[in-house]
């Protein structure tokens, strides 16, 4: 087994403009460092309010072959100032101007609002920041009573200190991310994050209501906007996070056509209108098809109803499988939230595509080996010669030239390796002009985190975020 180390690596492009995320970049967001990634919020900001996005990626560092598998991530608790945060699964190049209300799924964190003492409960109910917080379906929820409230707390100390618990007192500490009891991490509010023994911790699966092919009509070989009955599972509002829209199929002229129905209820596709009410699955506006479903066949949809439902700020989440029965949990000392999960992480080849009269490659049974140095680029393998090639990174430049295919080509970047082309895939006969073209991804987590400053924000929003991560090799 290796062992496996991360780090926090910012965006290429850090700004408040439509530009800001992109590709990773090379600096590092240093823990426990005051504004590492969110700038200061001034007095007139408080008072007029300011939404910001920061970019940031969770890297394996360890740096040529330990792949990452049961990666989950999670904002362990809320902000202690005005403030709140959310954050999401990003694109390894999307920017500021990609994000919307409804991309990513924005996740955050909230206190336990019901006790779970005993029994398999397959609810869990949070008091969160705002109402507008989600949970993936078919996704994870964590939940944590690693913490300690109503503690004494040392004068000095302020929120994103380590501290010591010394004759009943928490102190300052010497900074460092190990917070295994006596240690710990004051998150404000009396109340300090530690890994305690009677401390509970779990990843719960979320449910995953999913409704296929639903009869919500019948077509009649003529008209092109026949009535369409409200969803029949839509108590807790129909899902609008990217992947999981509604989907509504009918039979036009023999032919199956389908209409794509959008976060916020606009429809497109084999149509000229209609509208989905995504809160109650009524139909604000029918679909006008391109052409009139057949005569005496149905109108379907495939659609999720939303895993969780609000009353006022305080969401009820809905799971897969119960709550561990012996782990008891207090609203005093416990709070969970929506996560990121990945059950593999590890750089990846996307996009192959060769370009030859008679080469060819098997990049099946040789796919070329990667390094966790493997950056995110678009990779052209270009034969300038028989036999012999150069290697040119949309972004890294070109890094290889005159390669022979009788040896294995490696790749650097920066001085280390990142890639190595290996020889026995070769096949056939590569001339001049031949190419391969290809896309590689990193060892790495795109994560976008959204900082809300209400107008009028009473408390100095601290911008002190944590991100909790756990995997398992």
């Amino acid at each position: 087994m290796t062992d496996i180390t991360v780090e926090w690596r910012k965006s290429a492009i850090v700004s408040n403009a439509s530009a800001n995320g992109g590709r990773m970049g090379t600096a590092t967001v240093t823990s426990g460092l005051r504004h590492g990634l969110f700038p200061i919020v001034t007095a007139s900001e408080r008072a007029a309010g300011v939404t910001r996005y920061r970019k940031e990626y969770l890297k394996i560092a360890t740096p040529v072959d330990a792949v990452a598998q049961f990666v989950y991530i999670a904002l362990p608790f809320p902000s202690t100032a005005g403030d709140r945060f959310y954050f999401g699964n990003g694109s390894q190049t999307d920017t500021q101007s990609s994000l919307t209300a409804y991309y990513p799924a924005w996740m955050g964190a909230g206190q336990l609002n019901t006790a779970l003492t005993a029994g398999v409960s397959t609810q869990i109910k949070l008091d969160m920041e705002n109402d507008d917080f989600v949970f993936e379906p078919g996704g994870y929820i964590h939940l944590s009573s690693k913490f300690l409230a109503s503690q004494t707390i040392a004068s000095g100390v302020v929120i994103g200190n380590r501290v010591e618990l010394s004759g009943g007192t928490w102190i300052l500490a010497t900074a460092s991310d190990d917070i295994t009891y006596p240690y710990g991490l004051y998150v404000g509010s009396n109340v300090v994050m530690t890994a305690h023994a009677t401390g509970y911790e779990e990843w719960l699966e979320i449910d995953d209501p999913v409704y296929t092919d639903e009869d919500i009509g019948d077509g009649n070989g003529s008209d092109t906007a026949p009535a369409l009955t409200t969803l029949a599972n839509a108590t807790n509002g129909t899902c609008t996070q990217t992947g999981y829209l509604p989907v509504v199929t009918a039979t036009c002229g023999s032919v199956t056509r389908t209409v794509n129905v959008a976060a916020d209820g606009t429809c497109s596709g084999y149509c000229s209108a209609g509208e989905l009410n995504m809160s109650d699955g009524s139909w604000t506006t029918d679909i006008t098809w391109t052409t009139a479903p057949d005569n005496a066949t149905d109108i379907t949809v495939t659609y999720r109803e939303n895993p969780f439902a609000y009353s006022g700020n305080t969401v009820t989440v809905d799971l897969a499988s119960g709550v561990t029965p012996a782990n008891s949990y207090l609203t005093t000392n416990t709070y969970g939230g929506g996560c990121i999960f990945l059950a593999e992480l590890a750089p990846d080849i996307l996009s192959w595509v060769e370009t030859s009269a008679a080469g060819t490659y098997d990049e099946v049974g040789y796919e070329p080996t990667l390094t966790n140095y493997m950056p995110y680029d678009q990779w052209t393998i270009q034969f300038t010669g028989t036999g012999v090639y150069k290697v040119t990174g949309a972004y890294s430049g070109n890094v290889l030239s005159g390669q022979s295919v009788a040896s294995d080509g490696t790749v650097q970047v920066s001085g280390n390796t990142v890639m190595t082309i290996l020889s026995s895939g070769w096949g056939g006969t590569w001339v001049s002009g031949d190419t391969i073209t290809f896309t590689t991804t990193p060892c790495a987590v795109p994560i976008w985190v959204k900082q809300v400053v209400p107008v009028a924000c009473a408390a100095a929003a601290n911008n002190f975020i944590t991100m909790g991560w756990q995997l398992s090799q």
